[in-house]
């Protein structure tokens, strides 16, 4: 008899990169990380919580488009409207584990 039980884990840290610095990309930024585990989930569960998220920042002008990751497939970016910049910025990555 197999036991599962859902789990949500998040973690939220400072990183660093060697990045060429422009209005959109820094050295240094805070990143959030995710993972939600459960049997039947799908795309549209993703994009239903990255969406939750995002609304909860502030962040309501949302679109995704699909991307390649290593270990998820499908994969999305997700890209937000910045008024300042007047232009898609990428917010984020994201992508459904193989099961």
């Amino acid at each position: 008899q197999e036991k599962f039980s859902p789990v949500k884990y998040f973690s939220i840290d400072r990183v660093f990169r060697n990045e060429s610095l422009d209005a959109t990309h820094l050295a240094e930024f805070h990143q959030v990380e995710g993972v939600v585990a459960d049997r039947g989930l799908t795309l549209g569960h993703l994009m239903g919580i990255l969406r939750q998220f995002f609304t909860k920042l502030g962040i309501t002008q949302l679109r995704f488009k699909p991307a390649y990751n290593p270990y998820t497939e499908p994969s999305m970016e997700v890209f937000s409207y910045h008024k300042g910049l007047k232009k898609w910025v990428e917010v984020g990555n994201s992508g459904v584990f193989r099961p």
